[in-house]
């Protein structure tokens, strides 16, 4: 009779345990301390026909990646930052209710340039390849602006460092 209440726990923690697994790659690292006097004055995001974003989850990663940046206030040597979203893939909210993080998780792969505004030099570029689960929780938020928010504070961190 002990293993009843074990398997509903297990399947409890399936159905509800979120997690964020995004992997980013430097094509072009910052150099050295850039980070401590980089300040993001302008965000720009576009899209990759092919990549089937929606405006919502294009306007939700900007706002996402422009709140980041309010939040650590770096006043220094101005640049933008591009991103080209170029793969999206968000699940339905009645298949995240009926099966949690089995459903599998959501998908933004974005390639984000940082450029100098004073000489328009590439200062770096990550790959981003957003994975973001938010469980049986996902049908109660809004699952584009979730992942956009997980991904743009993958990216600043990687920028800024944590």
């Amino acid at each position: 009779m002990r293993i009843l209440p074990a398997i509903s726990l297990v399947g409890a923690l399936l159905l509800f345990a979120a997690c964020t697994t995004t992997t980013i790659s430097a094509n072009k690292a910052l150099d050295g301390d850039a980070a401590d006097k980089l300040e993001i004055s302008q965000v720009s995001v576009e899209a990759l026909p092919e990549s089937q974003a929606s405006s919502t989850i294009l306007a939700a990663l900007k706002k996402a990646v422009e709140d980041q940046v309010a939040a650590r206030n770096i006043a220094g040597d101005p640049a933008r930052l591009e991103m080209t979203v170029s793969h999206v893939k968000i699940l339905a909210q009645d298949e995240r209710l009926l099966l949690g993080a089995l459903a599998g998780a959501n998908e933004l792969n974005v390639t984000a340039s940082v450029i100098s505004q004073s000489d328009d030099t590439l200062l770096a570029e990550f790959e981003i390849l957003g994975a973001h689960n938010p469980a049986a929780l996902g049908a109660f938020s809004d699952q584009e602006v979730s992942t956009a928010e997980s991904v743009a504070e993958s990216l600043l961190e990687e920028i800024y460092g944590k």
